[in-house]
Order: structure tokens, then C-alpha cells, then sequence
């Protein structure tokens, strides 16, 4: 399951960032109100997604355009990474990224 939602998370990442940029891996713990949580995150360069688009990138086939129009892919990923994190009994979610970019976020129970 891990294994496939850094899979497709890291896939995102590296197709909205400008070539020669750097993904960064982080995992850090939260606190959460049914306790700590483990956050794994990829950290992306890329123009990152206003509210709006963050709360619609895990619907099925939703992707997200560029100055250029859509960007490829099915629009599967983020819904896909949020099926196998909530049957883990976890969340995913899209956080703007300090200085740009998006940092997608996966919070597992410990």
C-alpha cells in the first residue's frame, strides 16, 4: 500500500516541477485529535494548486492546467492515494507548500 501511494504521489510531484528542481521526502509526526500521527511528505517545486483545486484534486479524472492547458495523467493518482490511506484508516491531504510548490501530506496512526 505505501509502496504504490509514494508511487503516485512522487509521479505528481515530479510532473508539475520544472526540470532540474528537487522533490523533497520528509516524514515528521502530528499531533491529532485521536492522537500522534506519522506525516510522510513529498514536497514539490511546482506553481502548487490554489484552495479551490486542492480540495478537487482527489476527485476521480480532476486534473489539474498549467499555462499550458491540462497536464497529463488520468486524473487517477490522488484519487487512488486516498482510497488505500483511508482503508489504512488514515487521511491525505494537500498543503501549499512554503515559497510554492504543494506538499502532499499522508497521516498514518501510529
Amino acid at each position: 500500500m505505501l509502496s504504490q501511494v509514494l508511487d503516485n504521489l512522487i509521479a505528481n510531484a515530479l510532473e508539475v516541477s520544472p526540470e532540474g528542481s528537487t522533490l523533497k521526502l520528509h516524514a515528521t509526526t502530528e499531533d491529532s485529535p485521536s492522537g500522534s500521527v506519522v506525516a510522510l511528505h513529498v514536497v514539490d517545486e511546482g506553481p502548487g494548486l490554489s484552495e479551490e483545486q486542492r480540495e478537487r484534486a482527489f476527485d476521480r479524472f480532476w486534473r489539474a492546467t498549467n499555462e499550458r492547458g491540462e497536464l497529463g495523467g488520468t486524473g487517477l493518482g490522488l484519487a487512488i492515494v486516498q482510497k488505500l490511506v483511508e482503508s489504512e484508516g488514515g487521511r491525505a491531504e494537500l498543503r501549499s507548500a512554503p515559497g510554492g510548490g504543494l506538499d502532499a501530506v499522508v497521516l498514518l496512526n501510529t
